[in-house]
């Protein structure tokens, strides 16, 4: 995903939202280029509604007025669509920053069909030793099967994450091994279907350790 631009095919009322909006919040963005131009999109937003007034209660220079608030609404549009493309230069990688800067997003085409992030799950001791009892919300349907990873490090850590000693479950639910006794491990699951490996993992859960 990433933040979108304007056009003249935008209404006047939606620009005036989009300046209003995305000014103000990236003129006080940590990253100074994305600030800079951010002042510029709050001073557009200005020129813009003066225009717009002119626009509004010149009747008798209607045509001059709107004119002017034309060109000055295409200056704005010119002001948001740089601001848009340094912020997506800056966080390219953080769509969320983005979006907190009031960009409206595109919808990434590649998560169409794909199992949605499964936002819970827990894991406790089995009634034997040495295993644990997994269980997550299921996604009924959409998942035709669910990978499972483990984890005895930091799981804010990617590297530390293996596959679990019952890999994949058909079931939101599995008995597991864990690789290692009696120190803290934590899961996570990750739903698959026809569209391959789903949006995202699971938040990690669990994190006691299994004896």
């Amino acid at each position: 995903m990433k933040a979108l631009h304007l056009s003249e095919h935008n209404t006047d009322e939606e620009v005036k939202d989009a300046l209003h909006l995305v000014g103000p919040l990236c003129a006080l963005d940590a990253d100074t280029e994305v600030a800079a131009d951010g002042a510029e999109v709050v001073t557009a937003d200005t020129n813009f509604g003066n225009a717009r007034s002119a626009d509004q209660s010149a009747q008798h220079a209607a045509e001059v007025a709107v004119d002017t608030k034309n060109s000055v609404k295409t200056a704005g549009i010119k002001k948001y669509n740089k601001t848009a493309d340094k912020v997506i230069e800056k966080y390219a990688e953080d769509p969320d920053h983005q979006a907190a800067l009031g960009f409206e997003m595109s919808k990434d085409p590649s998560a169409k069909g794909k199992c949605t992030k499964i936002v819970d799950g827990k894991a406790t001791q089995w009634i034997h030793n040495g295993f644990v009892a997994l269980v997550w919300k299921s996604l009924l349907t959409l998942a035709k099967y669910y990978v499972i990873e483990e984890c005895t490090g930091d799981p804010a850590v990617e590297a530390n994450w293996y596959p679990a000693d019952k890999p994949t479950s058909n079931a939101a639910e599995a008995i597991v091994k864990p690789k290692t006794l009696g120190v803290p491990t934590w899961w996570r699951v990750t739903g698959w279907n026809a569209a391959g490996e789903g949006i995202a993992p699971s938040n990690p859960f669990g994190g006691d350790p299994i004896h």
